[in-house]
């Protein structure tokens, strides 16, 4: 019996001590400042200009999504920030670029860099 109450006791300690390393390397994860800013062209108004810091790594989606009040279609388009929408029928989207070049991903594909300038522009388009 008290080789069994031994067995269980180092069961518990190897379990705790297990968890505690996984949460040090959780709360070390390096973070990043990133620019955002949000334009309405069509109203020709600044929404935000704002920095953040965020944990390495994160999608610019959920950037979005902590800071802004945001609608994504179900596709994962971006469809609205702040209540400002696209209107399809008159050509007008939401478009983005990262550190002035337009954005080659979605916006939940895109893992933030230290250092990013993320522009929203709500714009017309040919």
């Amino acid at each position: 019996m008290k080789k069994i109450i031994q067995f269980l006791s180092v069961i518990v300690i190897a379990i705790f001590l297990g968890a505690c390393g996984n949460e040090e390397k959780q709360s070390t994860s390096e973070e990043v400042n990133v620019h955002v800013t949000i334009t309405d062209q069509t109203s020709d108004s600044t929404i935000s200009d704002e920095n953040f810091t965020v944990q390495a790594d994160t999608n610019l989606l959920t950037v979005l999504e902590d800071n802004y009040e945001v609608e994504v279609s179900e596709d994962g388009f971006l469809t609205a920030i702040e209540g400002h929408k696209q209107e399809v029928e008159k050509g007008v989207y939401w478009l983005y670029e990262v550190n002035g070049e337009m954005a080659s991903v979605g916006i939940s594909d895109y893992l933030i860099k230290d250092q990013d300038h993320i522009t929203f522009d709500l714009e017309a388009t040919e």
